[in-house]
């Protein structure tokens, strides 16, 4: 439909839909305007999902002009309304939609947690696809994801998913690297799928088609992270140690760990494990390195100690070792030794680490 493949990359703002014009029947935002050539009028919609529709009624005859759909009339009168109308709809979208770099909510939603929780920004490396984005490991610069569109009938060898599709339908998967081991019981699952356009061996493709909760792929997600990180070339494999991030808008840590009589329980990403150390990375106005922990228990169930909570499954128990001034270990000493702001919970760099226990 001319409509939705119009909008597909962009979202509606409701508020801009109400100051541009629209009028808010039932939930159902309607606008329009008549044509420049003023022989048509088109009219547009917005559903409260987001849904949109339109048409172009020829005022004349008082019927809805349908010439104006196929692609071919470059240069008729038909394709002239056709032009007229796709300004309409850009002037539309420039003014009342967000962008956004994928298709379906789904993978947006995914998107912006993997910017949020992994400090990865989608990357889109091939002009010839322009909808397909990867993402890398902020140690390493290795791909531990790409959100790519695909025709459903290509994706072969899973379980298949809850939700119909026709075989040539366009759908957007994400593919992540997986334990070799862990991929047959893995490809048996609805939605998980042997990797499209990727080596089937080490990679799987996830359908986003909300077939899959959010948390669960989200669990994938992290374990691909761990795998490309800590993979060849890998910068950061044999530290034992982890950089977590704080907001103290948010959590009073030192609060937290005399509450806890010097143990606190923290919302748990990676595989870190009893034994291994933490590293608190306390955000603005600190901007630097505050606290050194032991991680005294991993993979417990998580009891919201946060205000957003919401999302998280895992968690750890970690003893504070040592609390550091602000100035000791700042954002510009991280830099200086191959580290960067700390948005999520890492694997410390070999180079930071060795900077820091010669400091200590």
């Amino acid at each position: 439909m001319l409509e939705s493949d119009f909008f597909k990359r962009s979202r509606p703002d409701y508020r801009r839909l109400e100051t541009f014009g629209f009028r808010n029947n039932n939930g159902t935002f309607e606008y329009s305007e008549v044509l420049p050539d003023e022989q048509f009028r088109a009219e547009f919609s917005v559903t409260a999902n987001g849904e949109v529709r339109g048409r172009v009624i020829d005022l004349e005859t008082g019927d809805e002009y349908l010439p104006l759909r196929f692609e071919n009339q470059i240069g008729s009168f038909s394709g002239n309304v056709r032009e007229m109308y796709l300004e309409f709809l850009g002037k539309i979208e420039g003014a009342c939609f967000l962008p956004v770099h994928f298709i379906f909510d789904q993978s947006n939603r995914v998107e912006a947690r993997i910017d949020r929780e992994c400090n990865a920004r989608a990357e889109f490396p091939w002009d010839k696809y322009p909808g397909n984005g990867t993402f890398k490991c902020s140690e390493n610069g290795k791909w531990f994801a790409a959100l790519l569109t695909v025709e459903f009938g290509k994706l072969t060898g899973g379980a298949g998913t809850t939700r119909p599709h026709d075989e040539d339908e366009t759908v957007e998967v994400i593919n992540l690297k997986a334990d070799p081991d862990q991929i047959p019981a893995l490809v048996k699952r609805p939605g998980v799928y042997p990797a499209y356009h990727m080596n089937k061996t080490h990679w799987i493709s996830v359908l986003l088609d909300d077939t899959l909760t959010d948390e669960q792929v989200f669990r994938l997600i992290r374990e691909s992270y761990r795998l490309a990180s800590e993979g060849k070339g890998s910068k950061v494999k044999s530290t034992g140690a982890w950089m977590i991030p704080s907001n103290p808008k948010i959590y009073d840590v030192d609060a937290g760990f005399r509450g806890g009589r010097g143990e606190i329980e923290w919302h748990q990403h990676n595989d870190i494990k009893p034994g291994d150390e933490v590293y608190i990375y306390s955000s603005a106005p600190n901007s630097a390195i505050l606290y050194r922990c032991e991680v005294v228990a991993s993979d417990l169930h998580y009891h919201g100690m946060f205000k957003e909570s919401k999302g998280y499954e895992r968690s750890m128990r970690i003893r504070l070792i040592e609390k550091y001034p602000p100035d000791k270990y700042p954002l510009s000493f991280i830099k200086a030794h191959g580290g960067s702001v700390v948005r999520s919970a890492r694997s410390m760099p070999q180079e930071l680490y060795n900077a820091i226990k010669k400091a200590r």
